[in-house]
């Protein structure tokens, strides 16, 4: 069973995660209209990120975000995955996979928890359905 702090800790995370994956690629790109959906999909991370923060911190609980380790694995991934193609496909690709990764990793918490926090529960949700529509958002860049 997940607690309230867990599943508020599991979205700063999994948001930290997307911003430092969007800050990887989004230089890589030279689509003018990608780099705008990257854009909102960073800020829509970060919004995320400091509500749950916010939530956090009230309960005296500090954030913990993604590690050092955690960042240079991905820095050192997305500069692998790139080195051949950094093409918009290939970055919405990559993105995609993000947010599936999010959306599972959202769901499974979400599963876990049995708290009574509906603030949390629906900062879930607004995850969840953010990610969800940013995997529709960029399908149309593949």
């Amino acid at each position: 069973m997940t607690l309230e702090k867990e599943l508020l800790q599991s979205i700063h995370k999994a948001s930290d995660m997307g911003c430092e994956g969007i800050k990887q690629v989004i230089h890589h790109t030279k689509d003018k209209e990608l780099k705008s959906a990257l854009k909102a999909q960073y800020l829509e991370f970060q919004k995320f990120r400091q509500e749950a923060a916010s939530m956090l911190n009230a309960q005296g609980v500090k954030p913990k975000g993604i590690g050092t380790m955690a960042k240079v694995s991905s820095s050192m991934m997305s500069k692998g995955k790139l080195l051949k193609d950094h093409s918009s496909s290939k970055i919405a690709e990559m993105t995609i996979q993000g947010n599936n990764m999010g959306i599972s990793q959202t769901i499974k918490q979400l599963h876990q928890y049995h708290g009574t926090n509906e603030a949390a529960t629906a900062l879930a949700q607004r995850v969840l359905k953010a990610e969800g529509e940013n995997v529709s958002n960029m399908q149309r860049f593949l």
